[in-house]
């Protein structure tokens, strides 16, 4: 059913093979079965999307550059199929508990396809004025 989309996790799994165990981790903490994933790539990107927040937080440019620019590029090789799971299931939730400050530290690493994606639901990340 979601070829395209299993496809895709198969790839991050392939290219980032400690943040998918991670993902699993995480996934099975929450009490996920392995054996569902295929089943809800969707769900498994969406909590592939905290490794970027984790890189974030510890200010790792390299690894932000590399996930979100290996992601941009799987969507621009296959808009039609991938453009949900990128847009929705990652690029919406890759700072969700970044600080304001971190947000916009990390702006300039994010590929552009998938700031584009954030920006469609999220405002600009700016750091806080100083109080």
């Amino acid at each position: 059913m979601y070829i395209a989309e299993n496809r895709l996790v198969s790839n991050i799994r392939t290219r980032f093979p400690e943040g998918a165990a991670l993902t699993g981790k995480w996934l099975a903490e929450r009490n996920w079965d392995p054996a569902e994933y295929d089943d809800y790539p969707h769900t498994w990107v969406e909590a592939f999307a905290g490794r970027i927040t984790e890189a974030i937080k510890r200010k790792d440019s390299a690894a932000i550059r590399a996930q979100t620019g290996f992601l941009a590029d799987q969507y621009r090789a296959n808009p039609d199929a991938l453009l949900s799971i990128v847009d929705v299931s990652y690029a919406e939730n890759i700072m969700w508990d970044a600080s304001d400050e971190e947000k916009a530290w990390a702006w300039e690493f994010i590929a552009a396809d998938i700031q584009q994606f954030y920006l469609q639901m999220w405002r600009k990340p700016t750091a806080l004025a100083s109080r």
